[in-house]
């Protein structure tokens, strides 16, 4: 599963970036779907899967998806609103500007299992699984929806 995980990270990201490169589509209409996808993964994690084990691989490869849009798209958006502004003869830290997006790209992944930590405390694991995922579905939507009303 995590090969094939990963395959599908290497392959979204060079198809994202091929589309930013060649179209003229907005960041945000590659960067939305990628999110919302992850809210069907999630929603389908906790409400579908069960012990579905093919089901539940095909889940874990597809939820790469927002993670490859929240990765490429942001960092390219620095990367390139930097070398505009470098042009222009301002000052510039990339490497900072970096740094920070990275941090602000692990939070999720730190509420998330600090939230699963909380639920556990009251309820076991196999019930408190899906609770996690319904919530992570609800994030992902708000998040995607809030990603197609940027400019």
């Amino acid at each position: 599963g995590g090969q094939l995980r990963s395959g599908l990270q290497l392959l979204s990201a060079l198809v994202i970036i091929a589309l930013l490169m060649k179209t003229k589509l907005r960041p945000r209409l590659i960067y939305a779907p990628c999110i919302l996808i992850g809210a069907v993964v999630s929603f389908l994690a906790g409400f579908v899967v069960g012990h579905a084990a093919a089901f539940a691989m095909l889940c874990f490869v597809l939820s790469i998806m927002p993670e490859t849009g929240s990765f490429a798209i942001p960092f390219g958006l620095v990367a390139t609103l930097n070398k505009r502004a470098e042009e222009e003869g301002k000052q510039v830290s990339t490497a900072l500007q970096m740094a920070l997006l990275n941090c602000c790209v692990t939070v999720g992944q730190q509420v998330c299992h600090l939230v699963l930590a909380i639920i556990e405390e009251h309820l076991p694991l196999e019930k408190a699984l899906p609770c996690v995922f319904i919530l992570a579905g609800v994030a992902h939507t708000l998040g995607g929806s809030s990603a197609l009303c940027l400019d």
